[in-house]
């Protein structure tokens, strides 16, 4: 019954997932960029080494696409989609496999995801979120209190391999698993756990290295200003409160048979859950910040995790209701706050429609979603057919990915190029 509650809720998230993706959510901020790429290169991003494998498993349903030549949008655009929640479908299904000695256990997953994951609406194509995800069936094999099978221990090897390169902050994970399996390793007097674990444990030790290296020496030197600045706008946001505090508060009261703290799990979510729904979003800097949770937020979730793994709590059907009710309301908030998104959406392609040529967003009351994404958003709202380009509102000085006077994007797959575009100097 619990893991089949489980499923129901994990369809419930992934529901609120589509229907953002129904909205164009995977073209936030960078990922209309990434989107372009993708079309015309065939190949994936190759934004950062260090965030490699996350761009694999995230990516590779379009780059197939591309490669075997679908041509329409919106196909590609499903494969888009399918790409970022594929690494969520495979960290449930093997989280739900790796908890079924201790069913409760998933429910931990599932705050995880409905609350750090959705909560990065406009960086849903982030690199972070593959983190977020495979990191939770690598922590439920490493505290199993019994050895690892053989297949399980391949199992967990092959996601300590994806975990080598998804994001700088396998920093932390990396050195919660190294702890684990070592422990493993240290304790089991079996030989095949015992240099099993080990190897494990050697994996978990190199993606610390991996990302040690690359947060010292970084991809962008402004990027390590701008993570520390992002940990204390991620506080603005309401589902990590929600969940953290869900799940804390639970715990404590239960371990210290605290009436008053469990009456405060079901309050303070409740209460943070109905301020934030008056609100028609969540603004994009502090959605994309949260990318910093897997530094803050994840481990400390964990760690409850392993305290909760350590009792003998038996999961009562309140229990079940309460978690319940956190996974459907946070995933209805997501809904909810992509009102503000979609106006957005529609005003940017309204102007598309009705203009023609170059668009001074300054006629327009500046608008623009991202700073630097107008003109690749012209294209991929363009449906095949580039009438118009809004510009950037810095377009004399700020950040071009491309020069959209002389230039256009996803030129193979247009059915109406541009005939505005400038002649390059020099031709």
């Amino acid at each position: 019954m619990i893991r089949v509650l489980a499923i129901a809720l994990f369809a419930v998230i992934s529901g609120a997932l589509w229907i953002g993706f129904a909205a164009d959510t995977y073209f936030a901020s960078d990922g209309s960029f990434y989107f372009a790429i993708i079309l015309d290169n065939a190949t994936f991003t190759n934004i950062a080494p260090s965030r490699a494998h996350a761009e694999y498993l995230t990516q590779w349903p379009l780059v197939m696409a591309v490669r075997s030549g679908v041509t329409d949008q919106a196909t590609l655009e499903m494969f888009f989609g399918l790409g970022i929640w594929f690494p969520w479908v495979l960290s449930f299904a093997i989280s739900l496999y790796a908890t079924r000695d201790r069913p409760a256990l998933i429910f931990f997953f599932l705050i995880s995801m409905v609350s750090l994951n959705l909560s990065a609406w406009c960086l849903i194509y982030g690199e972070h979120l593959t983190l977020l995800s495979l990191a939770w069936p690598i922590f439920y094999f490493g505290i199993l209190r019994r050895r690892l099978t053989i297949w399980e221990q391949l199992l967990t090897a092959l996601l300590l391999v994806a975990h080598l390169k998804l994001y700088e902050t396998t920093l932390v994970s990396g050195a919660m698993f190294t702890l684990i399996f070592s422990f493993r390793a240290w304790v089991e007097k079996h030989p095949r756990e015992r240099w099993g674990s080990g190897i494990l444990a050697a994996l978990a030790l190199a993606s610390v290295v991996i990302a040690v290296t690359w947060i010292l020496f970084p991809r962008d030197p402004e990027n390590r200003g701008h993570f520390l600045g992002a940990i204390l706008a991620s506080l603005a946001h309401p589902y990590p409160w929600i969940g953290v505090s869900f799940v804390v508060l639970n715990v404590v009261g239960v371990m210290f048979n605290s009436t008053k703290a469990l009456r405060a799990a079901w309050i303070v979510p409740l209460v943070i859950g109905a301020l934030s729904l008056l609100s028609p979003g969540i603004m994009g800097g502090i959605s994309f910040s949260t990318r910093t949770l897997t530094l803050t937020a994840l481990p400390l979730l964990m760690a409850v995790t392993f305290l909760f793994s350590l009792s003998n709590f038996k999961l009562t059907r309140k229990w079940a209701l309460s978690v319940s009710a956190v996974v459907v309301g946070v995933s209805l908030l997501h809904v909810r706050h992509l009102q503000s998104w979609m106006a957005f959406r529609s005003e940017f392609q309204g102007i598309l429609k009705e203009e023609r040529g170059f668009v001074d967003p300054a006629d327009h009351d500046d608008i623009d979603h991202w700073g630097w994404t107008n003109p690749l958003l012209s294209y991929v709202w363009a449906k095949g057919e580039v009438k118009s380009v809004i510009l950037n509102r810095n377009f004399e000085d700020g950040y071009e990915p491309f020069d959209p006077f002389t230039e256009m994007v996803m030129e193979k797959y247009l059915d109406q190029k541009p005939d505005f575009l400038r002649e390059e100097e020099g031709e």
